[in-house]
């Protein structure tokens, strides 16, 4: 449960950054809808007025697009900064049970990220009716879209900050976990097409084209979700977003009421995590600078000489980052 105690604790030492991301979220909707309504009357004012639309969509240039960077914002205050300050261990030593910190932490981000992006859309919704523009293209689908996308990227963020011991390490985690189901199974099977010349996916599939494949399979990375094509499709496609917001809540909650021992400054709160990501990390980058390597020479030598580097690297950017203490 929310503790109020707790909550009036993180309203006042995250009291700026709230109230800033409640009044970009509020007015991030609206200023849509009147930028539509400016550049029509700019247009009026220098064209001919059958060549002027008064046209309001959600699709194209729209505002709200971004609204998923202030779930990260959120969620890296909320956790992230407060695990390289070192102030975790003193509110962690408070006579509060950690599933009530995590829960007044999570929610308190999640109602400013929801309940913000409603108002901002009531009041959209208002000024379409004053504005009477000629046509509104995904106001109810792109809004409510926005809100689960943003919700989505704020749960990532904060299961990867109840994992990680500092910042840094949460921003790493939320942006590979965005692009790993992609990886993990893409990258090899590009890798083994390169060196068997059989199009693996066309044998797997039994597909045509193996980019339907691709494609469906983009659909489960968040980071796909950035791009707002997805306004376009199906208004089911959002159920996958939604779906994976839950999952990464419990994920999370689990990890946070779990790790009692805080390893201050270090990437993972959980050692066992240390061995099995940098072999990881390694096999990934020897994968994707193969690739590169093959692009980038046509020839079999620039691969294996880009396995080689990536293998390097992978193991470089992993040792440093994950064994290193980050000292607060």
């Amino acid at each position: 449960m929310v503790d109020r105690g707790l909550l009036y604790r993180e309203w006042k030492q995250n009291q700026v950054v709230i109230v800033l991301s409640i009044v970009f979220l509020v007015l991030a909707n609206p200023l849509t809808v009147y930028h539509s309504y400016s550049l029509n009357q700019t247009c009026l004012l220098h064209s001919d007025p059958k060549f002027c639309s008064f046209t309001v969509d959600y699709h194209i240039h729209s505002m709200i697009e971004i609204n998923w960077v202030i779930g990260i914002i959120l969620a890296v205050c909320l956790l992230g900064l407060e695990r390289s300050k070192g102030t975790m261990d003193f509110l962690l030593n408070l006579p509060y049970k950690r599933s009530q910190i995590f829960q007044t932490k999570f929610w308190l981000g999640a109602i400013v990220i929801l309940f913000s992006q409603l108002i901002g859309f009531l009041l959209a919704w208002l000024l379409i009716l004053f504005l009477k523009p000629e046509q509104v293209n995904f106001l109810e689908h792109g809004s409510i879209g926005v809100m689960i996308i943003s919700f989505m990227f704020y749960s990532l963020v904060m299961a990867a900050g109840a994992l990680a011991g500092n910042a840094f390490a949460q921003l790493l985690i939320a942006i590979a976990t965005s692009v790993l189901p992609y990886l993990i199974i893409a990258l090899p099977f590009y890798n083994i097409e390169i060196i068997s010349g059989i199009q693996i996916w066309k044998v797997l599939t039994n597909f045509e084209y193996f980019h339907e494949f691709e494609n469906n399979l983009m659909t489960f990375s968040p980071i796909t979700y950035v791009d707002s094509s997805w306004v376009e499709e199906s208004k089911y496609l959002l159920l996958i977003p939604a779906v994976m917001s839950a999952l990464f809540y419990f994920i999370g909650y689990i990890s946070f009421i779990k790790h009692h021992n805080e390893r201050n400054g270090y990437f993972f709160l959980w050692k066992t995590l240390d061995r099995p990501i940098q072999i990881l990390v390694i096999v990934l980058g020897i994968f994707g600078f193969g690739l590169v390597g093959r692009s980038a020479s046509q020839s079999i030598v620039g691969y294996i000489i880009g396995m080689i580097i990536g293998g390097v690297v992978g193991f470089l950017i992993s040792y440093f980052s994950i064994y290193k203490k980050v000292r607060h």
